[in-house]
């Protein structure tokens, strides 16, 4: 008899939750069925950041293609969907200092302004838009060490990969 009250009780819990709109980040899609391929353009750079845009153009890319939900093509003539953005900001500030006052945490910030459109037809049609979508990351340094540009490097990858990430499920998800 509790086995059979526990499995009723389940089903009442779960049942509500079922039909909700609950899913897991990543597997929902707000983008028509019949889109289904991808030119992401390469992100103005509107920074002293030098590379940022290679950097966040090849980790758009990579994600695109592990989603899988879009193809990724290399012209915009072959498209359904362009992804464009210009690069509003990148910076770099201390967060965590030592004994001596020297700083031995950063946070990087990335701040972009992003649009999707349906290129298909006549006029581009704007699908999805953000005008301030950020991402950032903290990164460890040791003030004596001499590899304090390395690791602004390795933070920068890091975080053009998690805005990636983050982005394309904005993008796929609508929000």
């Amino acid at each position: 008899m509790r086995n059979g009250f526990l499995a009723v009780l389940s089903l009442a819990l779960i049942l509500p939750v079922a039909g909700c709109g609950y899913h897991l980040v990543g597997t929902l899609s707000t983008l028509p069925e019949d889109v289904n391929t991808i030119w992401v353009n390469r992100f103005q750079n509107q920074t002293a950041w030098v590379d940022i845009d290679q950097r966040l153009d090849e980790a758009l890319s990579l994600e695109w293609v592990r989603r899988r939900r879009l193809s990724l093509v290399d012209t915009r003539t072959n498209a359904d969907l362009e992804l464009a953005g210009v690069i509003l900001q990148v910076r770099v500030n201390p967060v965590s200092f030592d004994q001596n006052g020297r700083a031995t945490e950063y946070q990087m910030n990335l701040v972009t302004s992003v649009k999707l459109n349906d290129i298909r037809g006549e006029e581009p049609k704007l699908m999805w838009e953000d005008l301030a979508f950020s991402r950032r990351t903290s990164y460890l340094v040791d003030p004596d060490a001499e590899n304090y540009f390395d690791r602004q490097f390795l933070a920068m990858d890091r975080l053009a990969q998690e805005y990636s990430a983050a982005l394309v499920s904005a993008v796929l998800e609508g929000f």
